[in-house]
């Protein structure tokens, strides 16, 4: 083997070292959504690599050059250095300029009209995306040479819907966000035409009613010492609103010091469906009994459920300082439920959660004493219903007939009531909270994005069919 030959060899041996030890640290990472793509595609690099250690007379130099190890290993060290990771990969769709009609999400999808977000961390609230180029490929860029991202190798990211090339023309005149002029020559090189479908993007997915930040992650350039074109670049893209990170290391540190971390992000007043309310006084949440102690198959099931995953715990954490609300609607129904389904405590409960009885802590004993002093006395104050019309226009008939959903434009389980409850809580600007667990997804479906939702697992009003022993015994 000659020697160039051996160099290539050990080329694509380190590189392939370099994929395996990556797809290792993955492995071993508790489960991140979105992360069997990233491994996927790491796991495709590697087959190709051995294909050529098999066979050295295939390698060549091209091959090693343009290896997508390149971007996979930036995006391997902008995960490690991400704090709260929640998915890798992610599509989100791009509205499209003067859209006439409602389109459904899969439509959005199936036109490309989409970009990849890398990772997505912090509830939801931080977009990245990694750039694998160097100095070299942003000169290229400014001088209009289109010089593709690793991540658009059609061999890998192309089996996964993935149209991410700087030259897709077609989203080239996307609506903007407001304060971005499209009208500077400038702004049709690539990469920013690309940033600017990430920020309209962005304003279209809110998360409880605050805009993600998009963050350009150059993970290949020096922080300091760049030429003049790059950092006319970088600068441009700072205008444009995209957060610039450069280096291989401190990612997030300016975020994290500026935004505390949370485990909740609603806002600070809560809407709160019927659903929510009656896992809060229903006897099961405070008094668990075994399945056997509790009449009905629905009920049995959320007794074996509350002794795997408390209840009150989860809820404490989402309400505990806000402000709490529900819509009239909301609150009669809730009234027809309690004064049919609910037994004396529960009744209790419900007039002292509205101020309608004295606050009596032993109606509530089954929070700990650090919790009952930082959740209770609840209060829940009723609203107007004053749903938006953009949830209102869910009942409408689309345009064209859409077969899954009967003709709607939202799976036929949505009503009016959802409308009226979920739309109120988009119109105050206020997260809702809700036990119904299918409603984000069925809006997201329907293209209603930016829905500030928060959702548990049900309880309901059980005291009228559990066993009394249970009630005394159980705490």
């Amino acid at each position: 083997m000659a020697s160039d030959e051996q160099e290539s060899y050990a080329a694509v041996q380190s590189l392939r070292e370099r994929c395996k030890f990556i797809l290792r640290d993955c492995q071993e990472r508790d489960a991140i959504e979105g992360m069997y793509r990233y491994t996927h595609s790491l796991t495709a690099e590697m087959g190709f690599l051995d294909k050529l250690i098999e066979d050295p007379s295939r390698i060549k130099k091209e091959y090693i050059q343009s290896s997508n190890l390149s971007y996979l290993e930036a995006v391997h060290e902008a995960i490690t250095q991400t704090r709260q990771l929640d998915q890798i990969m992610e599509l989100k769709s791009v509205p499209p300029k003067d859209q006439e009609g409602w389109v459904p999400r899969a439509a959005l999808m199936r036109r490309r009209q989409t970009v990849k977000v890398d990772l997505v961390s912090e509830h939801g609230l931080v977009w990245i995306k990694v750039i694998a180029r160097n100095a070299k490929g942003l000169r290229f860029d400014m001088a209009g040479l289109e010089l593709l991202d690793d991540d658009d190798d059609e061999d890998d990211d192309g089996f996964l819907g993935y149209d991410d090339s700087d030259d897709d023309d077609k989203q080239k005149e996307e609506s903007l966000p407001p304060g971005i002029v499209g009208n500077d020559p400038f702004d049709d090189l690539p990469i920013f035409r690309k940033a600017k479908q990430y920020l309209t993007s962005a304003e279209a997915h809110p998360v409880h009613f605050q805009t993600p930040r998009v963050i350009f992650a150059f993970m290949r350039l020096q922080p300091q010492g760049q030429d003049e074109y790059v950092e006319r670049i970088l600068e441009r893209l700072r205008e444009l609103g995209i957060h610039v990170h450069v280096g291989a290391e401190g990612l997030l540190d300016s975020y994290y010091a500026t935004h505390p971390h949370s485990k909740c992000r609603t806002t600070s007043s809560l809407n709160l469906d019927v659903s929510t309310t009656l896992a809060l006084i229903s006897e099961m949440s405070h008094h668990p009994c075994l399945p056997d102690q509790v009449l009905g198959e629905a009920l049995q099931i959320q007794a074996r459920r509350e002794q795997e995953a408390p209840i009150l715990p989860l809820l404490i954490s989402i309400v505990r300082n806000k402000q709490l609300f529900m819509v009239q609607s909301a609150y009669d129904r809730l009234v027809q439920i309690v004064n049919v389904v609910g037994g004396p405590t529960e009744q209790a409960r419900f007039r002292q959660l509205f101020d309608q009885e004295v606050y009596d802590p032993s109606y509530w004993t089954s929070f700990s004493t650090a919790d009952e002093q930082a959740l209770l006395p609840l209060r829940i104050q009723v609203l107007p219903d004053q749903p938006s019309e953009r949830f209102r226009g869910l009942l409408e008939p689309p345009a064209q007939k859409n077969l899954l959903n009967n003709g709607r434009k939202i799976r036929s389980r949505f009503s009016e009531f959802h409308a009226v409850i979920f739309g109120s809580g988009d119109s105050y600007r206020m997260t809702t909270v809700t036990a119904i667990q299918w409603m984000q997804q069925a809006l997201l479906d329907a293209s209603l994005t930016g829905t500030a939702i928060v959702s548990h697992e049900p309880r309901s009003l059980s005291e009228q069919k559990m066993y009394v022993a249970c009630k005394k015994t159980q705490v």
